[in-house]
């Protein structure tokens, strides 16, 4: 493998960093982003405009003293024991043992499904044909047990060929900083220092968009309900208008069901797949079609297609998550 992040030199490794956290500070909502995922507004101008510099608290100096140990002690951890992510063992260095079914939805997806494109929170756009193989590698990752990390490099080490490694490196970073919320602190780029397009990016500020990019993508296709948070929603926008889905996870007697009220802005079908259990539903114009598997087992993987009549033969997939 070849080491790729050693061949950033510190200042580019730095103009990643802050690369990656003006990134964060645009995508990180105020609100709870399980609602209405995938369709955020971009944080306004205006809010940039009006920063102050001296209302930057004691809270925030912690914050930066916070990030610098950070850095440093996940720099010594990757350098002592290269490239795994915190969750992985030095048994399993690869994917091998959860593959990707490579034939599952590999069809390019129709341009039904590309307006969503313009509700990823990115303050640099990708292109459509970036989005496009990114939704089918995401839509191919849902179907696995990867965990969080593992499937936001599986679904972009295809747009980066052998540099596993530093996207092991920044995908690690990003979950990091997310969690952190480390992207708030509002900060203006020098003029020049970051690009305009993807295109003019460097190939590091391409691999941080393709990643922030995959995680929306995924978290906008996933689903996750329990007894205790029964429902769950996700919207996403196609050329018909747009698609909801609203999954409720309920006991009725002793066995527990999971039941998707899809509404579906073009005439089309609706299949939910569990373990040996196929649901069906359909209708010939816009409207709500509603499917309906019993006997849930927590902990499982429940994939949902939703097939557009204007989408052709390219359905868009979603996997709910159903948790006791």
């Amino acid at each position: 493998m070849n080491n790729d992040r050693n061949s950033l030199s510190p200042e580019e490794e730095r103009l990643a960093e802050r690369f990656l956290a003006w990134l964060l500070q645009e995508v990180i909502p105020d609100e709870d982003s399980n609602l209405g995922a995938g369709i955020k507004s971009h944080r306004s101008q205006s809010q940039n405009r009006d920063y102050d510099p001296s209302s930057i608290t004691d809270e925030s100096t912690m914050q930066n003293r916070f990030q610098a140990l950070l850095k440093r002690r996940i720099q010594q951890e990757i350098q002592d024991n290269p490239p795994l992510f915190p969750w992985e063992t030095t048994e399993v260095l690869e994917y091998a043992n959860d593959p990707i079914d490579e034939e599952a939805d590999s069809r390019v997806p129709t341009y039904v499904w590309l307006p969503q494109l313009e509700q990823l929170r990115l303050p640099v756009a990708i292109s459509e044909a970036t989005f496009a193989q990114l939704l089918v590698r995401c839509q191919q990752v849902l179907r696995t047990s990867l965990r969080q990390g593992e499937r936001l490099v599986a679904a972009v080490e295809g747009l980066f060929p052998e540099r596993t490694e530093e996207l092991n490196f920044w995908t690690e970073r990003l979950l990091v900083w997310s969690t952190s919320r480390s992207g708030e602190t509002l900060m203006e780029p020098s003029e020049g220092e970051f690009p305009r397009s993807y295109e003019g990016a460097t190939p590091t500020q391409q691999m941080l968009l393709s990643l922030l990019a995959a995680k929306q993508i995924v978290e906008s296709l996933s689903l996750n309900v329990s007894a205790s948070q029964p429902s769950d929603r996700r919207q996403w926008l196609t050329a018909q208008g747009l698609l909801q889905l609203d999954a409720e996870y309920r006991h009725e007697g002793e066995l527990p069901q999971l039941r998707v009220c899809c509404q579906i802005p073009d005439g089309g079908r609706v299949q939910l797949r569990g373990e040996g259990a196929i649901a069906t539903g359909q209708r010939a114009t816009p409207g709500s079609v509603t499917v309906e598997l019993a006997d849930i087992q927590p902990r499982q993987t429940y994939i949902l297609e939703v097939h557009l009549d204007a989408s052709e033969q390219s359905p868009l997939v979603f996997a709910i998550y159903p948790t006791s």
